[in-house]
């Protein structure tokens, strides 16, 4: 299980939160499943120091998240272009 840093914008004010995940795609599902979140701007893995940027809305992503079913696995892959 890895650490993830997560500097996102809660309620129309930005700040850290921490996640544990596997992977940095579960790491994100979980700021996604988090209400409040509305914008995702950086993760960082604690343990590895590899950092993503993002500066995104995530109320999208979110709403598409919601239309899954809740025993879905989901899998996913945070890469380069």
């Amino acid at each position: 299980m890895e650490e993830y840093i997560m500097d996102v914008e809660v309620d129309n004010e930005r700040t850290i939160l921490k996640t544990f995940s596997r992977t940095v795609e579960g790491a994100v599902d979980n700021v996604v499943k988090m209400n409040g979140v509305q914008k995702l701007f950086a993760i960082g893995n604690k343990n590895t120091l590899e950092t993503w940027e993002f500066e995104e809305d995530i109320t999208e992503l979110r709403n598409l998240r919601n239309k899954l079913p809740e025993n879905i696995e989901v899998f996913f892959k945070v890469g380069e272009n």
